[in-house]
């Protein structure tokens, strides 16, 4: 897959090309587009539209992303950015090219993890994440970030774009974000992605999952079993490289600050489950969108699995953790307050 970038300006338009394959992110080439001062209006949009239309013939991106407009205080300039950022739209969508649009802050938190960075940490970070780049311009820099935020994004951007939004429930933390509970009783097909809302549902059954894939008491039996080795292993592997997204869940989530004891990477019926607070028999899994579609049923088969455990479970995008922080932990606290406290007796049983 390859990924055009642009970063829109009358004067200076930056634009970067990448080659994404699975996770692998590698460096195309870059640049910028001017135009002249001295010309009218008019002619400089040509010119720019003429220059990006080069790129677009030479290089031929499967799709495309814009950087959305910055609004300052100088009206005058904000028009004229505007009118550029239009060309911009406009050659890749001539070309029949799909064309994303992100946010200055949502591009800077995809390629360095705070959206208020300077542009010189969005330039190493771009160094960093391309090696062997060598950046033209701050302008050529800049969009390769989109691109690259674009290469982070584009698996739950182009599911929302199939018009799957009539089937999800509208109050949601973002377009393709998930976070209901994955045992609640009206369950969208397993291709549609699943809008995360402030308050999600709990499963009506105590977790049990749609299909019978074992009597829920010999589930919960096998979720108290020793790992594997091999499981173990896993999970400590996993642990000691966690995802720039887990850190910062696993930063909210530590030392009981939702008011319950969470453990990351715990492993659970042969799988190792991003972060589970046992009391509470809450699991909360974190998606990169990467390989959505093609491990949506084993996803499903998994959850149902330990829904008939016992346990709930709440799903993200890492995209949700990256716009809205907030509204993902509003929603597990909401989640926790629904869940009674189970411990257990020296007898083994439960109680509440």
């Amino acid at each position: 897959m390859r990924l055009l970038g642009i970063d829109p300006g009358l004067r200076h338009t930056g634009w970067g090309i990448i080659d994404v394959a699975g996770n692998r992110l590698s460096h195309v080439a870059d640049g910028a587009v001017h135009s002249d001062d001295s010309c009218p209006l008019a002619e400089r949009l040509v010119q720019l539209h003429d220059a990006l239309s080069a790129v677009v013939e030479r290089y031929r991106p499967d799709e495309a992303a814009v950087e959305e407009t910055f609004v300052n205080s100088n009206a005058v300039s904000t028009l004229k950015l505007g009118q550029a950022r239009a060309v911009a739209l406009l050659v890749p969508a001539q070309a029949g090219l799909a064309v994303a649009e992100y946010a200055n802050n949502m591009v800077k938190k995809a390629v360095v993890g705070q959206g208020r960075a300077e542009k010189a940490q969005v330039q190493t970070m771009v160094r960093l994440l391309l090696p062997g780049c060598e950046i033209g311009s701050p302008d050529a820099a800049d969009a390769l970030a989109v691109a690259i935020c674009h290469a982070h994004h584009r698996a739950s951007w182009t599911m929302w774009r199939r018009g799957q939004a009539p089937n999800q429930i509208q109050n949601s933390l973002s377009p393709p974000g998930r976070g209901q509970g994955e045992g609640d009783a009206q369950r969208p097909a397993t291709k549609n992605p699943r809008s995360a809302s402030p308050s999600p549902q709990p499963s009506p059954r105590g977790g049990e999952g749609d299909a019978p894939l074992g009597k829920v008491e010999d589930m919960a039996r096998v979720a108290k079993t020793k790992p594997t080795e091999y499981i173990t292993d896993r999970a400590r592997d996993l642990r000691m490289n966690a995802t720039d997204v887990e850190k910062i869940v696993w930063q909210k989530l530590r030392n009981a600050q939702l008011g319950a004891k969470f453990r990351r990477q715990e492993p659970i019926l042969g799988f190792v489950a991003d972060f589970v607070a046992h009391d509470h028999r809450l699991i909360i899994e974190l998606d990169g969108g990467q390989h959505a579609e093609q491990r949506a049923a084993h996803d499903e088969r998994r959850s149902r699995m330990l829904e008939q455990a016992g346990f709930r479970v709440l799903r993200f995008w890492n995209t949700d953790v990256i716009d809205n922080l907030d509204g993902v932990l509003e929603t597990i606290r909401a989640r926790l307050e629904e869940t009674p406290i189970l411990r257990s007796q020296p007898s083994g049983r439960e109680f509440p």
